[in-house]
C-alpha cells in the first residue's frame, strides 16, 4: 500500500497544499523519484495469489535510503541478529543513487514470503517481497500470520526506513501486545488521485477562510457597538447620553397630546371635555467635555379645548424654556452601569395661566419656577441595554397673583414637590432600527391656593402611571429618527404621541 504523510506549513493561508506539496518533494526527493520506478501493491488472499514464474528471482527488502550510510546501519544491526544481508544499488529517475537493504534469494514469490513469516519472529522492522535485480515488488501475497506493511515506493528521507509494523505475536508471555494494524486500502491512490483529493482539500480550506473573513467583516466594532447604545437611549430619552465634547447637537420634537374626560353642567349635564395639546420644540446641547453637556429647549404651543359640540378654546404661544445639565461622575465600563446625573431648570415664558381670564382663555405655559434633580443608569445586558431613572422636582411658590375666580382672589399658588421613576429596556433589531419600552411612575404632592377674601384651598396628592413604546431608525450618520406613544395607565381616555431628530455636527 502506498502511505503519504502530507504536513502543512503553519501559514497555511499563505501557501497553497499544491505547493507545500510541490517543496516537500523538492525538500525530500522521494515521493517522485520512488513513484515512477515501483508498483503498487496488491494484496488479496493466498489461495487467489499469482506464483511468480520458475525463471523470476525475489528477495526480502527491510529497508530502502538515500545515504548508503543508513543503509549500512541497518546492515549492521541485520548481521547482529545471525542474517547475511546485503544492499541493492540503484539509480532512480533523477540520477541519484538509492540503497535497499536485502535478504535471501528465492526462485518464486510463494517461498519468499514462507521466507517474510520466518523472518519475522526475530525482524522486528517491515518487510516486503521485491523483485531480485529491479526496484519493482513481487506479486503481492497476504497470509494468515504474516502482513506485507510497506512498500519501496514509500517516501523517504535521508535517515527514514520503511514505516515500522507491529512486532509478530509469540508464545511469550513476555512479548508485548501488538499494536492496531492500519487498514490496507483495496486499491491504493495513484498521483493522480492524491493530486485531486489535495485541490478539494485546498478549495475547503480556502471557503473556511473566506467564511471567517465575512464573520469578521461583520462583527461590529467597540466603536459601532457604543454608537449602537447611543442610538438605543437616545430614543428612549435624552437624560441617558451625553454630547461629545465639542460637539453641537440640535434636536427637534414634535408630540400631540389628547385628554378627554366627562364635565357635569348645570347639575343634570354631563357634556364631553377633550384637550388637545401640540408642543414644537426646538432644542440645543453643547458638549463642554466628554462627562459633561449644557442644553437648553423651548417649546412653541398650540392648544385646543373642546366641550361639548359647541364650546371651544385655543391658543398659540410659547411654553416652559428649559435650561439643563448632565454630568458623569464615574466612567463606564463593562461591570459598571453609566451613571448620569442630571439637572433643569424651568423659566415660563409663554401664556401664563394666572395672567388670564379663567373660562374664556388658555394657557401654554405652567407659570411656575421649577428646578429638578435626577439621576440616570444604563447598562448593556447583551443582546438588550436596560435603563432606569430617577427624579426630583420642586417648583417655587408665586405670589402676588392677584387673579380674580368664581372662588375669590387668587393671590399666591404653592405647588408640592414631585417625585419621578422610570425603568425600562432597548433592543437593537437591526443596525439601524431599535426598539424600546418603559414604564414611569410620578407622584405629586399637595398644592396649596391662597385667596385674599375667601379661605385657603388645597388639593390632594395625585399619582401617575403610564407605559411608553418607542423606536428609532438611524436616518443617516448624524441623524436618527425617534417615535414614541405613551399611554397613561390612570386615565384610559389619555395618551400621548412624539417624534424627535437630533442632528449632531462637530465644532
Amino acid at each position: 500500500m502506498n502511505l503519504i504523510c502530507v504536513f502543512l506549513p503553519s501559514a497555511i493561508f499563505s501557501q497553497t497544499i499544491s505547493e507545500a506539496i510541490q517543496s516537500s518533494h523538492e525538500n525530500a526527493g522521494t515521493l517522485s523519484e520512488t513513484a515512477a520506478e515501483t508498483e503498487s501493491a496488491v494484496i488479496p488472499n493466498d489461495e487467489n495469489a499469482a506464483i511468480a514464474g520458475n525463471d523470476d528471482l525475489f528477495a526480502i527488502q527491510t529497508g530502502y535510503f538515500l545515504s548508503e550510510s543508513n543503509a549500512n546501519r541497518q546492515m549492521e544491526q541485520l548481521k547482529s541478529q545471525g542474517l547475511d544481508p546485503y544492499i541493492f544499488k540503484s539509480t532512480n529517475s533523477k540520477g541519484k543513487e538509492v540503497f535497499s537493504v536485502r535478504l535471501g534469494q528465492y526462485t518464486s514469490y510463494k517461498d519468499a514470503t514462507k521466507a517474510v513469516t520466518g523472518f519475522q519472529k526475530t525482524i522486528t522492522t517491515p518487510m516486503i517481497v521485491t523483485r531480485y535485480d529491479s526496484m519493482q515488488t513481487g506479486d503481492a501475497a497476504k497470509s494468515a500470520d504474516a502482513a506485507v506493511i510497506a512498500s519501496p515506493d514509500m517516501p523517504q528521507n535521508e535517515t527514514s526506513q520503511v514505516p515500522a509494523a507491529a512486532d509478530p505475536i509469540e508464545n511469550n508471555a513476555e512479548t508485548p501486545a501488538p499494536e492496531p494494524q492500519p487498514v490496507v486500502p483495496d486499491k491504493p491512490l495513484t498521483m493522480t488521485e492524491m493530486q485531486q483529493k489535495i485541490q478539494q482539500l485546498e478549495q475547503s480550506m480556502q471557503r473556511m477562510k473566506g467564511e471567517a473573513d465575512i464573520r469578521s467583516q461583520l462583527q461590529i466594532t467597540e466603536e459601532e457597538a457604543a454608537a449602537e447604545e447611543e442610538d438605543i437611549l437616545e430614543a428612549a430619552g435624552q437624560e441617558y447620553t451625553l454630547t461629545q465634547a465639542g460637539t453641537v447637537k440640535f434636536t427637534y420634537g414634535l408630540s400631540y397630546g389628547y385628554s378627554g374626560y366627562d364635565a357635569i353642567r348645570e347639575g343634570t349635564r354631563v357634556e364631553d371635555v377633550a384637550d388637545h395639546t401640540i408642543n414644537n420644540s426646538f432644542g440645543m446641547s453643547y458638549g463642554l467635555k466628554d462627562n459633561l453637556t449644557l442644553g437648553t429647549a423651548i417649546p412653541f404651543v398650540y392648544k385646543y379645548h373642546k366641550v361639548g359640540t359647541v364650546d371651544s378654546m385655543e391658543a398659540t404661544d410659547l411654553g416652559d424654556l428649559s435650561l439643563s445639565w448632565q454630568f458623569q461622575p464615574i466612567k463606564t465600563s463593562a461591570d459598571l452601569p453609566s451613571i448620569i446625573v442630571n439637572g433643569s431648570f424651568g423659566v415660563p415664558v409663554g401664556k401664563n395661566p394666572y395672567d388670564i381670564q379663567p373660562g374664556t382663555e388658555l394657557s401654554t405655559s405652567s407659570g411656575i419656577y421649577d428646578a429638578n434633580l435626577g439621576v440616570s443608569l444604563s447598562q448593556v445586558t447583551d443582546p438588550v441595554v436596560a435603563f432606569s431613572s430617577f427624579s426630583v422636582s420642586y417648583p417655587f411658590a408665586t405670589q402676588s397673583i392677584d387673579q380674580k375666580r368664581t372662588e375669590g382672589v387668587l393671590d399666591e399658588v404653592d405647588p408640592g414637590m414631585g417625585l419621578g421613576a422610570a425603568v425600562g429596556m432597548g433592543y437593537a433589531l437591526s443596525y439601524k432600527l431599535n426598539l424600546n419600552m418603559s414604564f414611569s411612575y410620578s407622584y405629586s404632592f399637595s398644592t396649596t391656593y391662597k385667596y385674599q377674601d375667601a379661605p385657603d384651598a388645597k388639593s390632594g396628592n395625585s399619582t401617575g402611571a403610564s407605559i411608553s413604546i418607542g423606536t428609532g431608525y438611524k436616518f443617516s450618520r448624524n441623524q436618527n429618527l425617534n417615535f414614541n406613544i405613551g399611554i397613561p395607565l390612570t386615565d384610559t381616555r389619555s395618551f400621548t404621541l412624539s417624534f424627535s431628530t437630533p442632528i449632531d455636527f462637530v465644532l
